[in-house]
């Protein structure tokens, strides 16, 4: 949208129009209102010019139009965006005549379709013919959707706006100046003291309607930029192969693309059960964790599949309550996880949304943490398509911290008073040390039930898990959505060819059986 300063320096610029429309010139003129209202103008373009040079211009990339990063997108979509701003930033360079160009427009389309197929497909000798038709279509469609819907929602005038006019604002300063030329000399002959509120228009009028002319047609390039880019990338991605209304269904959104992506999946899609996988080493508390978490010592639901080790279990979190499937994973030694413990948690990884790395608070062995962590990063790393999980570090163990024979919760441990609670404040901080920003959130928690201690769960660990699960919930939604693509791929195409027999069958009788006169 037009920024907030720029609406409101024009809104002073232009009232005095208004105000002397609604007087009217004839009437200034027989009633003398005409030098009792001379004040009128220069103040309001001095009021202009003061704003223009108190409320400093933010750039466009700032206001609202650079490209939205969804929760679902993967780390190669994100670098993707970065292409986008790029093309962005060069509106600096643009002229105005170029600005208002639809062959310039679409040879900038081509050129950012072009960069960010690259980025996807950079071994490829050709990167457009590996997309499917629907794919395109797609894309040109969603982002053609989205920028009608801006304009006719946050461009003033836009309904009324021909081709032609739209062109003419590269010009909009020569034009504008002859017109006000001809109404000053007329009104100087009139009266010379006008000769003093010329100068005032000059000095502080004029360079503000350039400002904001410049940038009516920078926001129009920004936020085409910002629609093509948005949908070029889900196209790239394939998430368009199913097309635009399948797209549009599964991630809920409406035509308008300001929230795309932002708002929770609603719904079927609440439905999606979020599964978070428990990684630790022996020992490290899971299992007391996962019966903490389920609130009863209850067993496995089932075996997750391709695994020997990995357990499921179920719980529910959140308001409206989400469907958590809790996958333990074997526990890996100090040296680390064997190879057969790396496939196990791997597998596991590949159907989690989620993962909390769970760490005995009071054994200060890190090592295999540290390692197991890095194994699972570089495997992510090594493939940008897939969507990391966010991952959460569980401290578990507190109540054995010194001094050991403590045991008196709740512990304000972030501004910790007593010894016990600076012995959770330093144990949660190495870790957060450690291993800095690959765990969204470290949490200190106690799940010993059976000797009755149990606290950090409802308390610490509970609202860190909900705070995650909107990014979880979109992970689940993303691979969801995908594997019905690939699900319903061999249904659609019986469908398709269903229908194109029907055709063919009714083409044929219309043409070779049924007599001309019944013939639509």
């Amino acid at each position: 949208m037009i920024s907030r300063r720029s609406a409101v320096i024009g809104l002073l610029v232009f009232v005095p129009v208004v105000i002397y429309g609604v007087l009217g010139g004839i009437a200034l003129v027989e009633t003398g209102l005409l030098r009792k209202a001379w004040w009128v103008g220069p103040l309001f373009w001095v009021a202009a010019w003061l704003v223009g040079q108190f409320w400093r211009a933010g750039h466009p990339m700032r206001q609202g139009h650079t490209v939205p990063i969804p929760p679902h997108w993967t780390p190669r979509d994100k670098q993707a965006a970065l292409i986008v701003r790029d093309f962005q930033q060069q509106v600096d360079q643009l002229t105005p005549e170029q600005l208002t160009d639809p062959a310039f427009y679409q040879e900038q389309g081509k050129k950012l379709a072009s960069a960010l197929a690259r980025n996807y497909f950079p071994e490829a000798e050709d990167p457009y013919s590996s997309l499917t038709v629907p794919e395109v279509l797609a894309a040109v469609r969603l982002a053609l959707d989205d920028m009608e819907q801006w304009l006719l929602t946050s461009l003033p005038g836009s309904r009324l706006l021909s081709i032609k006019q739209w062109q003419m604002l590269q010009h909009a300063p020569k034009w504008i100046r002859r017109i006000q030329n001809t109404t000053w000399a007329a009104s100087i002959l009139m009266n010379p003291g006008n000769i003093a509120r010329l100068w005032t228009s000059r000095v502080t009028a004029d360079p503000i309607t350039t400002e904001l002319q410049t940038e009516i047609l920078a926001v129009i390039y920004l936020r085409f930029i910002r629609e093509m880019g948005f949908y070029l990338i889900e196209m790239n991605s394939g998430r368009l192969r199913g097309g635009a209304d399948a797209y549009r269904g599964h991630f809920q959104r409406g035509v308008e693309g300001a929230d795309r992506g932002a708002q929770p999946p609603t719904g079927a899609a609440s439905a999606q059960t979020v599964n978070v996988a428990l990684v630790g080493q022996v020992s490290s508390g899971k299992s007391s964790l996962i019966n903490a978490l389920t609130g009863t010592h209850q067993a496995a639901v089932d075996i997750l599949p391709k695994t020997r080790e990995v357990h499921r279990y179920q719980a529910h979190f959140g308001t409206p309550p989400v469907c958590v499937a809790l996958l333990d994973t074997p526990g890996y030694g100090e040296a680390g996880a064997s190879p057969e413990q790396l496939e196990e948690i791997h597998e596991a990884l590949r159907e989690s949304h989620a993962v909390l790395v769970v760490m005995d608070g009071h054994s200060p062995a890190r090592e295999a943490d540290r390692r197991t962590l890095a194994e699972i990063e570089s495997s992510y790393q090594a493939q940008p398509q897939l969507k990391p999980p966010p991952m959460l570090g569980v401290v578990t163990h507190i109540d054995l911290l010194r001094p050991s024979l403590e045991w008196s919760p709740p512990y304000e441990w972030r501004e910790p008073v007593r010894p016990k609670e600076h012995s959770i404040h330093d144990s949660v901080d190495y870790v957060r040390e450690l291993f800095g920003p690959s765990l969204a959130m470290v949490v200190p928690v106690c799940s010993d039930l059976e000797r009755q201690r149990s606290w950090g769960i409802l308390e610490e660990l509970v609202p860190a898990l909900i705070s995650i699960l909107s990014e979880a919930q979109s992970g689940a939604l993303l691979r969801a959505y995908e594997q019905d693509l690939d699900r319903d791929r061999v249904k659609t195409l019986l469908k398709q060819l269903q229908r194109f027999g029907m055709e063919v069958v009714r083409g044929w009788i219309e043409e070779r059986v049924l007599p001309p006169s019944s013939k639509p």
